[in-house]
C-alpha cells in the first residue's frame, strides 16, 4: 500500500511537471506533448512487453481504457487537491480528518481499479508479461522523471 501510495504521488507530481514544461514550450502546447508522450509510452510498452500482434490487438483497447479510467481518477483527485502551502496547524481536527480520509479513500479507489483491469491484463496476456507491464509502466515513468530532472538541471544557472 505504501509503494501504491508514493507511486500514486509520483505520478500526480510527473502529470504536474510534464504540464509545466509543456506549458513553458513556445509553440507547442500541452495536447501538443501529451499526445507525444502517449506515443512514447505505447512503443516502451510495446518494446518492453514484447506483444505479438495477436496480443497488442486484445490487449491495448483494455489498457487504453484502464488509462483513461486512471487518468479520469487523479484528474478529480488534483482538483481536490489542496494547495501545498497550506497551514495544516490552522486547520481544524475535523478539516484534517476529512483530508486525510480523502487521500485513503482516492489511494483506495485507484486500488480498486488497478484490482479490477489486473484480472482482465491475466485473460489477455501471460502471467509474465502482466508483470512486465507493471514494470514497464513504473519503468517509463522513471525515464519521465530523469528527463524532468536532466532539463531543469540544464536551466539552472552555473555558480
Amino acid at each position: 500500500m505504501k509503494t501504491y501510495l508514493k507511486t500514486i504521488t509520483m505520478g500526480a507530481t510527473l502529470m504536474l511537471a510534464l504540464a509545466t514544461t509543456a506549458i513553458a514550450q513556445p509553440g507547442n502546447g500541452p495536447q501538443h506533448h501529451r499526445k507525444q508522450l502517449e506515443s512514447q509510452k505505447i512503443a516502451y510498452i510495446t518494446t518492453q512487453l514484447e506483444l505479438t500482434p495477436q496480443e497488442a490487438q486484445t490487449f491495448w483497447p483494455v489498457y487504453n481504457q484502464f488509462d483513461a479510467k486512471r487518468k479520469a481518477l487523479r484528474q478529480g483527485f488534483m482538483q481536490d487537491a489542496r494547495p501545498k502551502d497550506m497551514d495544516i496547524e490552522k486547520l481544524s481536527d475535523k478539516q484534517a480528518t476529512e483530508l486525510a480520509d480523502g487521500q485513503i479513500i482516492e489511494a483506495q479507489k485507484l486500488i480498486d481499479l488497478r484490482k479490477e483491469y489486473h484480472a482482465q491484463f491475466k485473460s489477455i496476456l501471460p502471467p509474465k508479461k502482466v508483470l512486465k507491464l507493471y514494470q514497464a509502466e513504473r519503468g517509463f515513468q522513471r525515464e519521465l522523471l530523469g528527463r524532468i530532472k536532466d532539463h531543469r538541471d540544464q536551466r539552472k544557472p552555473i555558480k
